[in-house]
């Protein structure tokens, strides 16, 4: 599969594979050590021979530094392999996540995405190199330590593969548990990093309402949560240890006590029992490897699963076979559209909406708080797909167009401005990357965001820190308008763009953007109604149908909730006077 977590090793399937070969190779050394180890009690300590003891202790230290060798060049393999893994799965995950819709951001979270993009592929990456060190060798030095002791004792072997066996059924019983008990431990741990998001990025309303205390309770009660999650599973995971020490005791006082007997009567002797507990010895130490290798490996098990949905998810909004590649203009018409988000209760938050706007208008959105008028002007830049209608753009279905060349028509400034640490040169490039200083300073001039870039002491140099925070709100908005209007958009959608703005200015702005770009048509939420009452019409929402849309004068005539805005605006205003 294109998008398979193993598809990302790319350039370093050489080392993925050469890794445990080599651990494998250093694993049949350590096992022939033993039988040597038989060899210079029998043939050279018991009959007395030093040039035995010699001969096999030279092959017994050739043989330990070439496992040493070996060891250490599968272990420089499994990092380079496992690291490039980490480095490209995460490039794979965030180009995956850049190509999501907002129905795949809303379904998934930011909070998951992040402990997806980092912690999951850590796991991932811890995962890979115990695998590629241990899960190889292990296995194959287990199987051929028993093929070697057998050739000592058949009976004694026995003993073994039983202890191997039993804790090998108690190891799975306990993995497979710890499995689905680390699913949930991470659901928790995706809750408990959307309250640190909430909190870090809302910290001036935390403070402003002095609920420090509060969040803290919060966050602590979630924090707990995760902590006996964790506890729980740690707990199960301990069994390992003390239940493998049990049957590695057992396996040596079985041991012990049948070789002794065998020796007895001469069926077997002090070398091979030697080499016997050696072997013992060391496939208990593998086992013990395995037990921690199985330990760490739990949590990755979840961590593979939760970075696998990502990659094999599918945005929702694809382009079609021959997309149009060309806007004609800015015109907009909705024909019957129906709308609800994949993530909710289900219900649609707009129903049956027919409009139609011509190139060049300004156009008003109003409504009450929860009107869906956001969600309707969504559907413009296809940022979701409707659930049935049309949206056309230019006389086209937004959905035959590529997405390059609808995004490239239409710039949307959103309610929440986002600007990125650089400089103001660079976030005004956003929307065009190739824009002159000249036209960054005309953008910025219609934006009215010209004063305060001019008296900044880096001019358009000036750097700004993360989300743009050495702003003001709005100097934040006419920023993110600037940006919008350089690549000359043929529609221009502000989502309350201008709410931090003073009267006078926004009325500059609108006045610019009317006279200036005659044929851009411009489509304006807001909640101050007197912002568009000279606007060429304006569009009335309540719970996501239209009620309304005509010009200001028409609309006092006929649809009673915009008159109920307008004198709910004209009293905020009387009061905010007074």
């Amino acid at each position: 599969m294109k998008n398979s977590i193993l598809q990302q090793l790319k350039q370093y399937k050489g080392v993925f594979i050469a890794a445990p070969l080599l651990m494998i190779i250093s694993g049949i050394m350590e096992t022939l050590i033993p039988l040597m180890t038989a060899h210079i009690v029998d043939d050279g300590i018991e009959q007395g021979n030093i040039s035995e003891v010699l001969r096999w202790g030279g092959f017994m230290l050739i043989f330990a530094v070439s496992a040493l060798v070996f060891s250490l060049l599968g272990y420089v393999f499994s990092a380079k392999a496992s690291s490039g893994l980490a480095a490209n799965l995460r490039e794979a995950v965030f180009a995956r996540i850049q190509g999501f819709s907002f129905s795949e951001l809303d379904r998934f979270g930011v909070p998951s995405l992040v402990l997806r993009q980092t912690t999951d592929v850590t796991n991932i990456q811890t995962a890979v190199q115990t695998i590629l060190t241990q899960f190889f060798k292990t296995p194959v030095a287990i199987v051929y330590s028993l093929v070697l002791t057998m050739q000592l004792n058949v009976q004694l072997s026995l003993v073994l593969i039983i202890g191997v066996l039993a804790i090998g059924i108690f190891l799975s019983a306990i993995i497979l548990r710890s499995i689905k008990m680390y699913r949930r431990v991470y659901a928790d741990y995706d809750d408990m990093n959307l309250l640190v998001q909430e909190n870090v990025t809302g910290i001036r309303v935390v403070k402003s309402f002095a609920r420090e205390k509060q969040e803290s309770e919060r966050y602590g009660a979630s924090a707990n949560t995760v902590r006996k999650g964790f506890v729980k599973v740690e707990r199960l995971l301990a069994f390992n240890n003390p239940v493998m020490m049990l049957a590695l005791e057992f396996c040596f006082i079985g041991i012990a006590w049948i070789g002794a007997r065998f020796i007895s009567v001469g069926s077997m002797t002090s070398g091979d029992l030697t080499g016997f507990i050696a072997y013992a010895f060391q496939i208990m130490s593998y086992m013990a490897m395995i037990v921690l290798s199985f330990v760490q490996l739990s949590s990755s098990f979840a961590s593979i699963r939760r970075v696998r949905e990502v990659l094999e998810t599918e945005s929702s909004i694809q382009d079609p076979a021959r997309p149009e590649e060309e806007m004609k203009d800015g015109s907009i018409s909705f024909s019957r559209v129906s709308f609800r988000y994949q993530q909710g209760d289900g219900g649609n938050v707009l129903d049956d909406i027919d409009l139609s706007i011509r190139a060049g208008e300004m156009v008003g959105v109003v409504g009450a708080t929860g009107s869906s008028k956001t969600s309707l002007v969504s559907l413009i830049p296809r940022l979701y797909d409707v659930k049935s209608g049309a949206v056309k753009v230019g006389g086209k279905d937004v959905r035959e167009y590529d997405a390059d060349t609808l995004s490239g028509g239409i710039s949307m400034v959103l309610q929440k401005n986002v600007l990125f640490s650089g400089t103001i040169l660079e976030n005004l490039r956003w929307g065009k990357p190739d824009a002159t200083i000249a036209e960054c300073e005309e953008a910025c001039r219609m934006a009215c965001a010209d004063a305060f870039i001019s008296e900044k002491e880096k001019k358009y140099e000036e750097v700004l820190e993360q989300g743009g925070s050495n702003l003001s709100g709005g100097q934040r908005q006419r920023l993110c308008l600037a940006r919008a209007l350089i690549k000359k958009p043929k529609i221009l959608i502000l989502d309350d763009a201008l709410s931090a703005l003073d009267t006078a200015t926004e009325a500059k702005i609108r006045n610019t953007l009317r006279t200036e770009m005659p044929e851009m048509t411009k489509v304006i939420i807001t909640q101050r109604v007197g912002s568009v009452r000279d606007a060429d019409r304006i569009i009335v929402l309540d719970k996501g149908r239209v009620v309304g849309f005509d010009t200001h004068e028409k609309l006092m005539e006929s649809c009673s909730l915009y008159r109920e805005l307008v004198a709910a605006a004209e009293n905020e205003e009387e009061e905010g006077s007074a």
